[in-house]
């Protein structure tokens, strides 16, 4: 990552220099040097850069995403009784979208296995998986619980 890929980093996740400063623990005039070329930006800043936006892509708000699931068997008769499964690809405007109908379809008797479930982003990445999809729904449905 160089400087112009750090700036670009930076403002894709709209933080100010000082922000991104206190997210890396860094100096403003640090981020300041990095995007400038002045110093080299640190591995271990661009791996925390990598973290930070996997972190920024969970938020409700974040898409238009992509959830993708395997929903139902489809049965095949020409070798014998083999079962596949159904690959189910939604669009949703956000996260919270897809999260709340992930929520729906686990109640769904058809749903073969939620940790098979992913929400990607529109380029095809990978933004959560199905141990964090189904960590989110319980800590929804618990904090739901809690409100009533």
């Amino acid at each position: 990552m160089d400087g112009g890929d750090f700036r670009k980093w930076r403002k894709t996740l709209r933080y100010t220099r000082a922000e991104a400063g206190g997210k890396l623990g860094v100096s403003s005039i640090t981020i300041q040097n990095w995007e400038r070329g002045v110093r080299p930006v640190p591995k271990a800043a661009e791996l925390a850069c990598i973290e930070l936006t996997r972190r920024w892509k969970h938020q409700p708000e974040f898409g238009p995403v992509i959830l993708v699931y395997v929903g139902d068997w489809l049965v095949q008769q020409s070798y014998g009784p083999d079962c596949i499964g159904v690959l189910q690809r939604e669009p949703y405007p956000t996260n919270d979208a897809a999260i709340q109908q992930i929520s729906r379809l686990r109640q769904a008797p058809n749903l073969l296995d939620p940790l098979a479930m992913v929400i990607m982003g529109s380029d095809g990445e990978i933004i959560w998986t199905g141990p964090e999809l189904l960590r989110e729904c319980l800590t929804r449905e618990y904090t739901e619980k809690w409100k009533r």
